[in-house]
């Protein structure tokens, strides 16, 4: 998730790029409220889609940003609309905002688009609406939750590369290993190995970060990446001939290869799935 803005009225957090399949996810809704809302009726307006909510949360947050007490839930105002639901921002004194954490979950049964590779869906509108006593509401903002399903390249690529979006040094560490298949291949067969190395010491710089939530799910996504039929890695292992090439001498880097090769095996074998995608079971509300 992107890191929310603190001075927007209505800001809404979540991962809009997802891996193919995956059918549950998290957003977070904060509301923050200026002095003249706070003399009147503001209410969280949220219209689900094709999604379920299996939890929604709620928990003002102080100036600073630290929550004032846990979680509760969110009591839901009925509304004429069963999928529509207006939630009461009646903010504490203390408070300077209120978080709405969502977890929402898609049924693949409902739709054929449900979990498709580079396809789209509107999950929630999410709005902030003022009642007026005696006038017609007026609504303040409103937001779309908007989802795409991709492969595990795309996700590298479109959301944990970004700046902003994923730790530094990790960030830098994932560009450079996306960046290897890239590289133009060498002109000498015999240059393989050495190609195949430079490659897996980058995949050793990514492994070698600090642990995290990002780190851990940045390792499932390079593994899912590199089990793809389609996925293009071998481009470091191959080669274009050139009639002008001239010999050259070759390092012996069979056992550093060798030992790159097996810690790359292990890693594959630790992070390969096992079961079917979950994209809640990845992030951390404690982030937010």
């Amino acid at each position: 998730m992107q890191p929310a803005d603190k001075t927007e009225a209505l800001h809404v957090d979540f991962d809009r790029l997802q891996l193919a399949g995956t059918v549950r996810g998290r957003a977070v809704v904060r509301v923050q409220l200026d002095p003249t809302d706070r003399q009147s009726r503001t209410v969280l307006r949220l219209r689900r889609f094709l999604p379920r909510l299996v939890e929604f949360r709620r928990r003002d947050l102080d100036a600073a940003g630290s929550p004032l007490g846990p979680a509760s839930e969110a009591t839901a105002l009925p509304g004429e609309d069963p999928r529509q639901s207006d939630h009461l921002v009646d903010l504490p004194a203390e408070a300077a905002s209120r978080e709405y954490h969502l977890e929402w979950v898609l049924d693949p049964a409902d739709h054929p688009r449900i979990g498709a590779k580079d396809d789209e869906m509107l999950l929630f509108r999410v709005q902030l609406v003022g009642i007026n006593a005696d006038g017609p509401e007026t609504i303040k903002q409103r937001k779309l939750v908007v989802i795409s399903w991709s492969d595990a390249d795309g996700v590298l690529r479109g959301s944990w590369q970004q700046p902003g979006r994923t730790p530094e040094p990790l960030r830098q560490a994932l560009t450079e290993l996306l960046k290897a298949p890239e590289r133009q291949a060498s002109a000498c067969g015999d240059c393989r190995p050495r190609r195949e190395l430079d490659r897996l010491l980058l995949e050793d710089a990514v492994w070698a970060c600090q642990g995290g939530p990002e780190l851990e799910e940045i390792r499932s996504l390079l593994v899912l990446r590199e089990l793809q039929p389609d996925s293009g890695l071998i481009g470091y292992d191959t080669y274009r001939s050139h009639p002008e090439h001239r010999p050259h001498a070759h390092p012996d880097i069979a056992e550093e290869l060798a030992a790159a090769r097996a810690r790359h095996h292990a890693r594959l074998l630790a992070y390969a799935p096992s079961e079917p995608r979950d994209q809640a079971s990845h992030m951390n509300p404690d982030r937010h």
